[in-house]
């Protein structure tokens, strides 16, 4: 590139002068005065080099386009960078040589000017600034608080809230400062901590798992209560009503002692803590006790009358508390709860059926038969009038808070309450037991009877829980079957309507037994009758003792069916077999039936003396024996009943037999002939003979003594039985005697 030519001397004289010191040409480009303009020496020059050099002058100073050519940098340029660069060297060597000799004169110590929480620890080893800090807080970290409620106090150590004061960390960070970066940013920091000095943080922390734990097992014992509720008290014995006021209880707010502990132990200072808590009310105030207390009192203010046509059924006090209930029900609109005061329906409802089953009226139970297990109605029942027990119930239950305490109970027109409807739901499904008898050897009076009363007995249903009473589906007259037989009264044979009735009794109390149905009356017969024996034990053979003797209206056969469910009689008459059978069907209850005995003992020997009864229908000298003279005996036996293998009840049963003499039926006078003295005989002559004495008139011939001692002083002996007549069969004991307990 060709030089320029330089301005001339006159026009550099004037740039050195400082005139002009600095040209900037519009592209920016600054341009300094040369030293080597000076040295230059031009030793000629023409006027238009001259010229050309002050148009060029000119034409810079007026802003030409045209760039200069730039200088290269000169000495001094050189020199200011080369003096900056060992300026920036020595600077860094002093640095260095600064932070070395911190370092050294540092070593193993915190640097001076620094403090942690206001704790100085420059020039400290991490040993001893931790110990110094250890001290400081040594009664902050034994006691770092104190918690108070009234006159409890409790001063937990930090161990046991779960304090943690990081003093290792802290003079870690301590040590740190100004080490732990590269060399100039150590050495900022180290002229920031001799200019200003570093304050170092405390970090505590807290476990407030920890504090829960401490508040929850070692102050809220001393302080929690739960609430009582409010109750009422009565006895149906004593039904005067008491209420038991209600107390509030307390709980410690946990979450919020938490939160104080938390905030307080920050400041690492000893503080005095007040134990938060909560009232906790009880469900169940004293005013709703209160109100259900005057509830109460008015349903217990006096008996309630019950009124069902001519009858009167009283419910006293003590009646009405054993139906009273108080429930307990959630109050939406209140935090607590309240007290519903009543009278329980069910109990109410099956006080009312026990009125409804007296009164009812008119209607009857249909009878079933077995029918080989598809029940079959053979005679409907009838409806009737019972009292309505929904309308009844809702009389007695409207009637019981007020003061009008006599409910007239309403009736209404009520169907059987087995109907084909209902026929099959009522569980008769299967064989629960049988009961048999012998009726051997008795007369056609007595199996007529012993069918007739069979007959009013099939297909009777009993239902569940309720007592079977045998004289109540019993009537004995002409219009059902029976006719006369014989039987004892006031120690006479005679006719009566049912004799052999007995021979039914018998049959079911058999049946009741081994069905395992609790047995609520029973009579046994007064004498000993010896076809009873057949079939008497079932299974375990036969025997005596196992019968039952019923006479209308003074003692009857009952049982009381417990299985929960419907009973079905079903009875027959075999009398090619002699046998009388009665058979229950209904739902099999689980029971296992066993016997123990029997036990016979006080066994006691038939009467020697004969009983004579005056019958005026006997000819004269023509006595007839009616019954057999027999001995007495007790037979005691025992029924336990049992289910899965777990003894249920045992039943003790006695059946007495008394001693029993031969009875006579003979002419009035032939029994006053017996009792009459005997005439004085005459003495004969020596020698004569003397005849036998003649009878007296109309006195039937004596049998001739027997043979042997003299008799005993007594009765005389019976007269000879009439040999043209039948002997009456022997009479059942069911018909009351003289000189007997029936």
């Amino acid at each position: 590139m060709p030089r320029r030519d330089l301005p001339d001397r006159e026009t550099q004289e004037h740039c050195q002068n400082g005139t002009v010191s600095t040209l900037e040409t519009k592209t920016g480009l600054t341009l300094h005065p040369s030293a080597e303009w000076e040295e230059e020496r031009l030793p000629t020059r023409t006027a238009a080099r001259d010229g050309e050099a002050r148009a060029e002058i000119s034409s810079l100073a007026a802003g030409s386009q045209e760039r200069p050519t730039p200088h290269p940098p000169g000495r001094i340029a050189r020199f200011l960078a080369q003096m900056a660069l060992l300026l920036l060297l020595l600077l860094l060597l002093a640095a260095g040589g600064t932070l070395y000799y911190l370092d050294q004169r540092y070593q193993g110590v915190i640097y001076p000017h620094i403090s942690i929480r206001g704790i100085p620890v420059g020039t400290m080893s991490p040993e001893a600034a931790t110990a110094a800090l250890e001290h400081h807080y040594a009664s902050f970290l034994n006691a770092p608080l104190t918690l108070t409620y009234g006159d409890h106090t409790w001063t937990p150590t930090a161990a046991e809230l779960g304090v943690r004061v990081e003093i290792g960390t802290a003079v870690q960070q301590a040590m740190a400062t100004g080490r732990h970066r590269n060399a100039f940013e150590n050495l900022l920091e180290v002229a920031a901590v001799w200019q200003n000095g570093v304050e170092m943080p405390l970090h505590v922390v807290v476990d407030q798992q920890a504090v829960q734990r401490y508040i929850l097992t070692t102050i809220a014992p001393h302080i929690e209560k739960q609430p009582t509720d409010a109750a009422i008290t009565f006895d149906v014995g004593d039904p005067t009503v008491r209420t038991v006021a209600a107390t509030s209880g307390r709980q410690v707010a946990v979450s919020d002692i938490v939160q104080d502990i938390t905030a307080a132990l920050q400041t690492m200072e000893a503080q005095t803590i007040p134990v938060r808590t909560r009232l906790l009310p009880p469900l169940l105030d004293t005013a709703e006790a209160h109100a259900a207390q005057r509830e109460l009192e008015s349903i217990l203010r006096g008996p309630l009358i019950l009124k069902a046509r001519s009858e009167t059924w009283t419910w006293s006090v003590e009646d009405l508390a054993g139906m009273v209930t108080i429930a307990r029900r959630v109050n939406p609109s209140k935090p607590q709860d309240h007290l519903v005061v009543g009278m329980d329906p069910y109990r109410v409802q099956q006080r009312v059926r026990e009125i409804a089953d007296q009164t009812a009226t008119g209607f009857t139970y249909p009878r079933i038969d077995w029918n080989g297990g598809d029940l079959k109605i053979i005679e409907p029942g009838k409806p009737g009038l019972r009292v309505d027990e929904a309308r009844a119930v809702a009389r007695i239950l409207a009637a019981v808070p007020t003061s009008d305490r006599v409910v007239q109970l309403p009736f209404t027109i009520a169907d059987p309450p087995v109907t084909e409807a209902n026929l099959h739901e009522l569980g008769i499904k299967e064989l629960i037991a049988v009961g048999k008898s012998d009726f051997s050897g008795s007369a056609a009076y007595r199996i007529t009877n012993i069918k007739a009363g069979m007959d009013q007995l099939h297909g009777v249903l009993v239902p569940p829980g309720e007592e079977f009473s045998f004289n109540d589906h019993i009537k004995i007259d002409s219009e059902h079957g029976f006719v006369q037989g014989y039987a004892i009264v006031s120690n006479r044979t005679q006719l009566e309507w049912g004799g052999g009735i007995c021979q039914d009794s018998t049959t079911m109390f058999r049946a009741a037994f081994w069905a395992g149905l609790p047995i609520t009356e029973r009579w046994g017969h007064s004498f000993y009758i010896s076809w009873y024996d057949q079939y008497g034990y079932s299974d375990y053979g036969n025997g005596p003792g196992m019968d039952a003797t019923i006479y209308t209206g003074e003692r009857d056969f009952k049982f009381l069916n417990d299985t929960g469910h419907w009973l079905l009689i079903q009875t027959s008459v075999d009398t090619s077999r002699v046998l009388a059978e009665i058979r229950f069907y209904g739902t099999d209850p689980g029971y296992t039936v066993e016997l123990e005995g029997p036990r016979i003992f006080n066994r006691t020997p038939a009467p020697s003396a004969p009983v004579y009864v005056p019958s005026a229908d006997r000819p004269r000298g023509a006595p007839r024996r009616t019954d057999t003279a027999r001995g007495g005996m007790d037979i005691a036996f025992t029924r336990i009943i049992s289910r899965n293998g777990a003894e249920l009840r045992r039943d003790e049963f006695l059946t007495r037999f008394k001693p029993w003499p031969n009875i006579y039926e003979i002419h009035p006078a032939d029994l006053a002939a017996m009792h009459r003295p005997k005439p004085t005989e005459t003495p004969a002559a020596e020698g004569t003979p003397t005849p036998n004495p003649a009878p007296l008139p109309d006195t039937p011939p004596l049998p001739p003594p027997p043979e042997g001692p003299p008799p005993e002083s007594g009765p005389p002996p019976p007269p000879p039985i009439d040999p043209g007549l039948p002997p009456i069969p022997p009479v059942e004991g069911d018909i009351p005697s003289v000189g007997t307990s029936e």
